[in-house]
């Protein structure tokens, strides 16, 4: 997508002290996760624009202006400063849901509330409920995201992967765990036919990235079918609460305890999944 540099000319340019409390605040945020876009809204005269900064700033200069001279630098020259870009509100909507849609990347936005700046809606390609308003209230999306929670383990010979996944269009959880092979073949199939947008992963820590090659070998397949990979906890996969979450969700007369007893090792996964959900 592109759009005109002359929109720019009726956003405001914001003071020089407020550039210098922005900075060394943007400058103290941590790290968001991998492939997420950070904004922050702002108004003048009665529109709400919105400002991207550092890597963000290039990003929106390259892909949406398609040239780096709209990009500013906040409080500092270009070495010192902090690379600024900033977008309408118009432009900002369409720009989003091609990051969400088309380009499977995560969205912060920020918002300065009362005393400091908070996130105010977040969004990724598996979740798009806090901008379902914002972003799609005049676009028709012709079906839900699916997201896919997994968790898998090797003993022996054998590789058994658990799913859980949601499908909001006909309200249906879905769950099951299978053996597969050494390439993950079933699952990549699963993946595919779903249609899943976003995957949720037990974090690598402790030194578990190297060793981990089953999980190196699932985000191969996630990355070749254009799923984005989401890292949880491992407190995340606690099943403790499953049977009374499950009961708040369920209608009918559903035994949660057989379908524990029968797929045990999903049980997990699905309070993963609700945790995100």
């Amino acid at each position: 997508m592109s759009a005109s540099t002359s929109a720019l000319e009726d956003l405001p340019d914001v003071e020089n002290r407020e550039q210098q409390a922005f900075v060394k605040f943007f400058r103290g945020l941590d790290s968001p996760e991998e492939n997420t876009i950070r904004l922050f809204e702002r108004e003048a005269n009665g529109s709400v624009y919105y400002t991207f900064h550092a890597d963000d700033a290039s990003y929106v200069a390259k892909h949406v202006y398609e040239t780096t001279s709209v990009i500013q630098y906040w409080y500092g020259d270009h070495t010192t400063g902090l690379p600024t870009t900033k977008l309408t509100n118009k432009a900002a909507e369409s720009f989003l849901r091609d990051l969400l849609l088309n380009k499977h990347m995560r969205i912060e936005i920020w918002k300065f509330v009362q005393n400091g700046w908070q996130i105010i809606r977040r969004a990724s390609p598996g979740n798009l409920q806090d901008v379902e308003d914002f972003l799609f209230s005049s676009t028709h999306m012709t079906s839900a995201p699916v997201v896919l929670a997994i968790k898998y383990n090797v003993s022996d010979d054998n590789k058994l992967v658990g799913v859980a996944f949601a499908d909001t269009t006909i309200r249906q959880l879905g769950v099951s765990q299978f053996i597969d092979n050494e390439l993950y073949s079933n699952l990549e199939s699963l993946i595919i036919q779903l249609g899943v947008k976003e995957c949720l992963l037990l974090a690598a820590g402790g030194g578990r990235e190297e060793k981990d090659v089953e999980g190196h070998k699932i985000r191969g397949i996630l990355e070749r079918c254009n799923v984005i990979a989401t890292e949880r906890k491992k407190s995340d996969y606690d099943s403790k609460h499953i049977a009374q979450d499950l009961n708040r969700l369920l209608e009918g007369d559903i035994s949660v305890e057989a379908l524990r007893k029968d797929l045990i090792y999903c049980m997990c996964i699905i309070y993963t999944y609700i945790l995100f959900a």
